[in-house]
């Protein structure tokens, strides 16, 4: 489903009739140099591999210390009684017993769950790579604009932001921007959470090449303006133009170049690490 409308086709051709303002772009468009690359853009951004890897880990490592801890006591204190005066006091003298099955149980599936759920983690990560070898070699360079209208939800105010492809001639960017504009004016921000929205479902294939953004995907404070001046935006495979954020259908990958401080060092540190598997 689009989400074209005729007050929104109407905005494009006031946009396309008159002379918009000019966009100020930045120049040297990023291209990342590897697959490596785009999947250390992506993760200097968020925190995947610490959600993905790292936590699984550390909830597999819990059941096992704690199962290590249940065949230590069972070796060291097969009547449970040293449980009953570190738990309970001098008070109670047995353990019920049923507790200790209980107990072995419960770390038993406690276990099985901490690794399925790293299983689960291990798989989506791997999916990552198929991912991140799409976006190297079909993501776009979009560059990033502020907006002048701000979000604000009644609690917090951020800035919005709109994406243009590095593509786009001078006077096509304009127009996609300033329609931005206007259509923001006119309807407001969406709703809190919304996802990217192109240009294309707003105006019309005739505006493709933009995307607004209520939430930009890069570490910010909400109303602090953004230092990136990039996004690699991917479209899904088969897509013949990004859709409604509302359909089913897969969305745009969106991945922050970092900012050029930033950039440098993660280059320099694939490429020293790229020159170490060269070496003999």
């Amino acid at each position: 489903m689009r989400i074209t409308s005729g007050d929104n086709v109407e905005i494009w051709a006031r946009v396309s009739s008159g002379r918009p303002p000019g966009v100020l772009r930045p120049g040297d468009v990023p291209r990342p140099e590897s697959v490596d690359e785009v999947a250390a853009w992506a993760g200097s951004e968020d925190f995947r591999r610490t959600v993905l890897i790292a936590a699984p880990i550390l909830w597999v490592a819990l059941p096992l210390a704690a199962l290590g801890f249940l065949i230590q006591q069972a070796i060291a204190d097969p009547t449970g009684q040293g449980w009953n005066t570190s738990f309970f006091g001098e008070s109670v003298n047995v353990w019920p017993s049923w507790f200790l099955w209980l107990v072995w149980i419960a770390v038993s599936l406690w276990l099985l769950c901490a690794v399925g759920v790293l299983l689960l983690r291990t798989s989506a990560w791997r999916a990552l790579d198929a991912e991140n070898a799409r976006i190297f070699e079909h993501g776009r360079a979009h560059s990033v604009h502020r907006m002048s209208v701000d979000h604000d939800d009644g609690e917090a105010g951020w800035a919005t932001y709109v994406a243009l492809d590095h593509r786009l001639d001078d006077r096509r960017a304009a127009r996609i921007h300033e329609a931005f504009e206007r259509w923001l004016a006119g309807s407001g921000t969406p709703p809190s959470g919304s996802a990217p929205i192109s240009s294309e479902a707003l105006f019309g294939p005739q505006a493709k090449g933009g995307y607004f953004f209520l939430h930009l995907p890069v570490s910010q404070a909400a109303g602090e303006t953004t230092e990136h001046q990039w996004v690699l935006i991917t479209e899904p495979p088969g897509s013949g133009g990004p859709l409604d954020p509302g359909d089913d259908a897969p969305e745009a990958i969106v991945t922050p170049v970092p900012v050029p401080k930033r950039l440098r060092r993660i280059r320099a540190r694939l490429r020293r690490k790229a020159e170490r598997r060269r070496a003999p």
